[in-house]
């Protein structure tokens, strides 16, 4: 018997016991990565483009139980980390007419369902808060996927995230419709398991 037979048999037993000992995980929990995780927006701009931005801070936490009903995804954006690359459009976008940050200076977005394919989310249905305003949201996940983080070795899930919103039904009304109602979101989110 060579060795390399030898250390993969090994192996195999190994990981068998281990699958006996260890229970089963049905339901893993994340802390978001604010590094790597960007809520982006795109609005038309006088019909004829689209102007851009993200949000440069957020935080939150996840909770995924395919098998049962703890689900959880909590995410709090601080509004005035709103960022077009262009600083005096950022600062009307935290003004009175837009994100209003003075009074307003987080966006949350909170639920508890979400439909799981093949053990992976694909729906999220939950409530966005935006200028004190509350409206159910349904988030489209895309191409979730998990790894080991490449410099500290922890475990690290992420997907890519959309959704279409009207600003108007929050109360954000200013320069429609030389400025679109309509928002499409992309959420780039990574989050470290714990």
């Amino acid at each position: 018997m060579t060795l390399r037979r030898v250390d993969s048999s090994i192996l195999a037993v190994a990981l068998a016991a281990a699958m006996l000992v260890l229970p089963a995980r049905a339901e893993e929990r994340f802390s978001l990565d604010p590094t790597h995780t960007f809520p982006s927006f795109e609005i038309r701009h006088h019909g004829i483009s689209t102007l851009r931005g993200k949000f440069n801070r957020s935080q939150g936490r996840v909770v995924l139980d395919p098998q049962g009903n703890k689900n959880l995804i909590e995410v709090v954006v601080d509004a005035a980390s709103v960022d077009t690359g262009l600083d005096d459009l950022n600062q009307k976008l935290r003004g009175g007419s837009f994100f209003n940050t003075s009074s307003f200076p987080e966006i949350r977005f909170k639920a508890t369902q979400i439909e799981f394919r093949d053990g992976k989310p694909v729906s999220v249905q939950g409530e966005l808060t935006l200028l004190g305003q509350s409206r159910p949201v349904v988030l489209e996940v895309r191409d979730y996927a998990c790894t080991l983080q490449f410099l500290t070795r922890r475990p690290l899930c992420g997907a890519d995230v959309y959704t279409t919103l009207r600003r108007s039904d929050f109360g954000m009304n200013f320069g429609i419709p030389l400025i679109g109602d309509e928002v499409k979101l992309a959420i780039e989110v990574e989050g470290f398991r714990e």
